[in-house]
């Protein structure tokens, strides 16, 4: 070999290949976790289309839309698609460089000149190009992890990348889900007051009557007029809520602006018939953090906090860079096929810090410090995930608790209203009586309609603090456990 230095430095990514990196090993911190959920209900069923379970096809068709057309998530895609350019970026910084270069120069030249490569030329002193064309390659070793850890820092953002998207399409479908019910129990709600507007003036009117012949008294008379009014000024606070919550859904689920202000949302079934899905066997509190795509983002934040570790002490150690250039020169850069003459060289250069006045221990101290901060928040992560978890599964009894309890109120109301309507056709009771135990009726219903909806959004809640039908799993061969996701 003409180069001895060449074949060693050829060697040299091979000799260092087994290198320890200076990032710190990733190790899942540890919290004390219970193993049971207690004597709460259980949880309800796994399924990725969650929502399904409601037995709704319009609910079905806006989480679909939602999906697609959802400006959250489409946030969420083009922050995945910046880490996954990042990443793309910093493993491509692991591999040689190879660029072309070039050189033309017009002059003359003597005899027997030397160029700047140390190569003698030998020809008649003319006026004449003189032209170089050739490849450059350049490789920096990376003997102390430093773009590796980058490279797995960037990898690990874009596992969370794909959490954080998969955790804005749990939040985007559990939002149109409440909002659904919410807008069709306000619907509904609507629909009660204003039959109970129309029972209260036709009970108004049959007390005026009385009154005007002396039958009631002026404080009954009151009374009734204030329950009408009451009902009067609550009808178009609930319309106004209605239409509110229409228009926020349509923002929602993605409509267009000409959508928003002309299309109808669809419709499904009533609210009391919607199907609230029932609970099936419990969940491990531990399998919470295989879960919830929030958790599973935090973790791998601070996986990448780990790599950010090793990059900045990388930069105590010296860098080593090898630069290969081969090419072809004539002095006639139009005859340059022709070569006069073929090149190469070979060499290495390295750069080690001596003095830069504490400015990459404080990097370091920055890496560290990021990685306690992500430390936090993985844990606080944890904790909301169980908070959350057990105020859905209290909230879901309570709300059916509640529920019963409103289903009873009702049913006693219907059964006064057939009783005194009974008793009309006997001649023991008032058209008034009716009226005002039909007007008892439609404020049950209402608050029968309020319950039905508070334990369909509890319903929501415990799908949502449960992570939905998200699950995580390993990935094998991976450093620090990194995750991904199996199920959308």
């Amino acid at each position: 070999m003409k180069n001895p230095i060449a074949f060693p430095l050829l060697l040299t990514p091979l000799l260092l290949a087994g290198c320890a990196w200076l990032a710190p090993e990733y190790k899942r911190p540890v919290m004390s976790l219970p193993a049971t959920w207690g004597n709460t209900p259980t949880v309800v069923r796994d399924t990725s289309a969650w929502w399904q379970s409601y037995n709704d096809p319009a609910l079905d068709q806006l989480i679909t839309q939602a999906l697609t057309g959802s400006d959250d998530i489409a946030l969420a895609k083009n922050r995945l698609g910046q880490a996954q350019a990042q990443y793309n970026y910093a493993f491509a910084n692991q591999l040689p460089m190879l660029s072309v270069t070039g050189t033309d120069a017009y002059g003359k030249f003597a005899n027997g000149q030397v160029n700047a490569m140390g190569q003698t030329f030998h020809f008649p002193g003319k006026t004449s190009n003189f032209g170089f064309v050739g490849g450059m390659l350049n490789y920096e070793l990376d003997l102390w992890g430093k773009n590796a850890s980058l490279s797995n820092a960037a990898k690990a953002g874009v596992h969370a990348a794909l959490y954080a998207q998969a955790a804005a399409r749990l939040s985007v479908a559990a939002g149109v889900a409440q909002l659904y019910f919410s807008l069709r129990a306000l619907e509904d709600n609507v629909a009660l007051l204003e039959q109970s507007v129309q029972t209260q003036d036709a009970l108004l009117a049959l007390v005026q009557r009385q009154y005007d012949v002396g039958a009631v008294d002026a404080i009954t008379l009151q009374q009734v007029t204030e329950q009408r009014d009451a009902v009067h000024a609550t009808l178009p606070d609930i319309q106004d809520q209605r239409d509110r919550a229409q228009s926020a859904l349509a923002v929602l689920v993605g409509q267009s602006p000409r959508e928003i202000v002309q299309t109808a949302l669809p419709h499904g079934p009533d609210i009391q018939d919607l199907n609230i899905p029932a609970p099936t066997s419990p969940l491990l509190p531990s399998s919470l953090l295989e879960r919830r795509p929030d958790i599973a983002m935090h973790e791998q934040m601070l996986i990448a906090s780990d790599y950010n570790i090793g990059y900045a002490r990388a930069a105590y150690f010296p860098s080593i860079s090898l630069a290969s250039l081969a090419g072809v020169n004539n002095i006639d850069i139009d005859n340059l096929y022709r070569a006069s003459s073929r090149s190469w060289t070979l060499g290495a250069a390295m750069a080690a810090p001596v003095l830069d006045f504490g400015r990459t221990e404080s990097g370091v101290k920055l890496a560290k410090t990021g990685r306690d901060e992500q430390i936090v928040l993985y844990k606080q992560s944890i904790r909301t995930a169980f908070k959350e978890v057990r105020d859905a599964l209290l909230a879901q009894n309570t709300a059916l608790a509640r529920e019963q309890g409103t289903q009873g109120r009702q049913n006693a109301a219907q059964q006064r209203l057939n009783l005194t309507d009974l008793r009309l056709r006997q001649g023991y009771a008032s058209q008034i009586d009716v009226l005002a135990a039909r007007a008892s009726l439609q404020q049950a219903q209402i608050l029968c309609v309020n319950a039905r909806l508070q334990r369909l959004n509890a319903s929501v809640d415990l799908y949502k603090a449960t992570g939905g039908g998200f699950q995580t799993s390993p990935m094998p061969g991976e450093r620090g456990k990194p995750h991904k996701k199996t199920a959308p």
